[in-house]
């Protein structure tokens, strides 16, 4: 039988998490699904406990693969996949035990492109919610009539975890993450969602997503993060431009405004060596909110002022916070 939802899982280096993980994978309460470990070179015990798990449960296949990034692992399970449908699972994140139970349910007669979720931010003793705004909740959409809604509130949430995919979406489109990305959710999920023909908002709250020291996000060197976050922007840009929809075109430009500042400033990237990398024109009419405009305005006039501006303004906030 063939299985509904293939959930597929990248390992590298995250023994003291992997156990979680796989155990609220394998512990599902719907139980049509195949799980693929895909082991991405890690150089610890995780290969070892992922051969393991795979003599535990038979529905689990591992993949041994020499190292080649989150990306180049996600597509490896990706293309082995025989589920209906792929859901990618962080290996030191962990889903609820019903998820899969929950997307079937609320699927039934339906076959979206993809099924959209929500998740928990998870970091110490504090946890937020990541949702979506659910005014397309139980109904089906296009990708782009989802964005517009999503973007006009600001809860466009981009992390390629919170979805259910259609593997012959996903075939068919040819989607793939881009190898050797950082942040490679920020660069597919968007072009996912303007491919996608039927997409399903959903309540569904599944995917604790966990904030540990020693993550991408928590390093402290972001130079590479910036950069690529700055290109990304560049490639989608040029995606935008085809958009036949003027509204959508506006908001997703303005995303990109975000986006691009944000990049700029986790990279510290006004040093100049990265005068080339770093192009003011870019934001030029692609501001479309108040706030989004007054900050290109900063930015255009200079970027050393912006960056040290953000920093006293995000200093302030953390430490108000605290």
């Amino acid at each position: 039988m063939q299985p509904e939802i293939s959930i597929v899982v990248p390992i590298y280096k995250v023994e003291g998490y992997l156990g979680k993980c796989v155990q609220s994978v394998i512990n599902q309460t719907y139980s049509n699904i195949e799980i693929i470990l895909v082991d991405d070179g890690s150089p610890d015990s995780c290969p070892v406990k992922c051969d393991i798990y795979a003599k535990q449960d038979p529905r689990i296949r591992v993949i041994h693969k020499a190292n080649g990034g989150l990306s180049d692992a996600r597509n490896a399970g990706m293309r082995e996949a025989r589920g209906k449908y792929i859901l990618f699972v962080d290996s030191d994140d962990f889903i609820d035990l019903d998820s899969c139970q929950r997307f079937v349910e609320a699927m039934t007669g339906r076959t979206p492109d993809i099924a959209v979720g929500n998740a928990r931010i998870i970091q110490g003793n504090q946890t937020i919610l990541m949702q979506h705004l659910l005014n397309t909740l139980n109904k089906i959409v296009t990708g782009e009539q989802f964005l517009k809604a999503e973007l006009r509130t600001e809860t466009m949430h981009m992390a390629a975890w919170l979805n259910l995919y259609s593997k012959d979406f996903l075939l068919n489109n040819k989607l793939e993450f881009k190898v050797g990305l950082l942040h490679e959710d920020e660069q597919f999920t968007p072009r996912a969602f303007l491919k996608a023909k039927e997409v399903m908002g959903t309540d569904i709250i599944f995917y604790n997503y966990l904030i540990r020291d020693g993550s991408i996000t928590k390093s402290r060197d972001r130079t590479k993060n910036g950069i690529h976050i700055v290109q990304t922007c560049y490639e989608l840009a040029d995606i935008y431009e085809a958009i036949e929809d003027e509204a959508l075109k506006r908001m997703l430009n303005n995303s990109l405004v975000l986006k691009y500042l944000s990049g700029f400033q986790m990279g510290r990237l006004y040093r100049k060596e990265y005068k080339g990398l770093i192009n003011k024109n870019f934001l030029r009419r692609r501001a479309f909110t108040i706030k989004n405009k007054c900050k290109v305005l900063v930015f255009l006039f200079s970027k050393h002022l912006y960056y040290h501006l953000n920093s006293a303004w995000s200093n302030g906030l953390n430490k108000r916070e605290k």
